[in-house]
């Protein structure tokens, strides 16, 4: 006979213990910080706090309000192309609703240590009011993905041009960013055409998915071919992706005017696009010191001091921060309800979410 177990002994399960999961989200998080606020803090010793404030003290407040309007704008344009994509895909939506949550995604954006809570926020909005998320996922994944092909376009465009003499300007771009900006364009293609294929690729390989995978995937899938097939919609998208890239370079040359920065147009509309793609590595939180490094690479070659060019991607920064906290008003005063009740039949199940006034 077996020994009855000792008081206070575990009890036996019957098989070896469950290995413990180790989550590394907390030490990702930590890294992310280290990189960013260790990058800065080193480019910001070298250049001189106080040169800095010197700089800041000297702008031009007017031209700083002007960049928050073009800010402003960018997100207007966001929206107005998601509200695009909807309408094609049949799930039209009222411009203010878009325009409330957009900022909603933009205050988690910045203001949370991801780069998709916005994207997330927006998927669950528009599934719980549409009653379909996977229309609702597909309108934000191509959202996202013109806007990529988009800043792919301007960043090779200029790289191209900045390498030759035929703006009569000539600068030096380190390779590791000329292949970044080559490998995310190839990327961003590539994924396009997956995207497009999806309805294809899903059934010529569903069976080596989970069966319980099957079913929500393939709506997915569905909605992206229907994009596919629209040519006049993504037209239309890509050119509204290139307007906001455009307004948001605009809004850096304005707060480089505010700041007295004597650099060629040319210059922001290389080193934008170069930053937005070189913090799109996960090392970096919200493109902290990605932003400061590309600035200070570039506008040294024009003769503008680091100091000088750290103060504007601070205060690009700070503009963009600002902005977005509008979500945050939205937020509390129920400008954008996120628990709206469905209009038709959920496609799949409503991922749990925190209520605005718990969170």
């Amino acid at each position: 006979m077996n020994a009855p177990p000792q008081p206070g002994a575990p009890l036996p399960t019957g098989g070896a213990p469950a290995p413990r999961r180790h989550n590394w989200r907390p030490l990702l998080i930590a890294l992310r910080f280290a990189v960013s606020g260790g990058l800065l803090a080193f480019l910001v010793w070298q250049a001189n706090p106080a040169n800095i404030l010197a700089t800041w003290r000297a702008a031009n407040v007017g031209l700083l309000a002007l960049a928050a309007l073009l800010q402003v704008a960018c997100i207007c344009i966001s929206a107005f192309k998601w509200g695009v994509l909807l309408r094609a895909n049949r799930h039209p939506q009222p411009y203010p609703w878009l325009l409330g949550i957009y900022f909603v995604g933009q205050f988690a954006n910045n203001f949370l240590p991801t780069s998709i809570g916005g994207d997330a926020t927006r998927v669950l909005a528009l599934g719980r009011r549409t009653g379909s998320y996977a229309q609702a996922s597909a309108s934000v994944f191509i959202e996202r993905l013109t806007g990529f092909l988009a800043l792919s376009l301007i960043a090779l465009g200029t790289l191209l041009v900045t390498s030759t003499d035929l703006f009569g300007l000539r600068v030096v771009t380190q390779p590791a960013l000329t292949w970044t900006a080559a490998g995310f364009a190839v990327a961003a293609l590539a994924a396009a055409g997956l995207s497009f294929a999806a309805p294809w690729l899903l059934r010529r390989y569903d069976r080596l998915l989970p069966r319980a995978a099957r079913r929500p995937l393939q709506r997915v899938a569905q909605a992206l071919g229907e994009y596919a097939t629209d040519g006049g919609t993504i037209a239309k998208v890509m050119g509204l992706s290139l307007l906001f890239h455009s307004t948001w370079i605009t809004m850096h040359l304005v707060c480089g005017l505010a700041l007295d920065v004597q650099a060629p147009p040319v210059i922001f509309a290389l080193m934008v696009p170069l930053t937005d793609i070189v913090g799109l590595a996960p090392i970096f939180f919200n493109n902290l010191g990605a932003r400061d490094l590309v600035f200070t690479l570039y506008l040294r070659q024009v003769g503008v001091p680091d100091a000088t060019a750290l103060a504007l991607a601070f205060t690009a920064f700070s503009i963009r921060l600002a902005v977005s906290s509008i979500g945050g008003l939205v937020l509390l005063f129920g400008g954008a309800d996120l628990r709206a009740a469905p209009t038709a039949a959920s496609d799949t199940p409503a991922p749990e979410a925190a209520s605005p006034r718990q969170s």
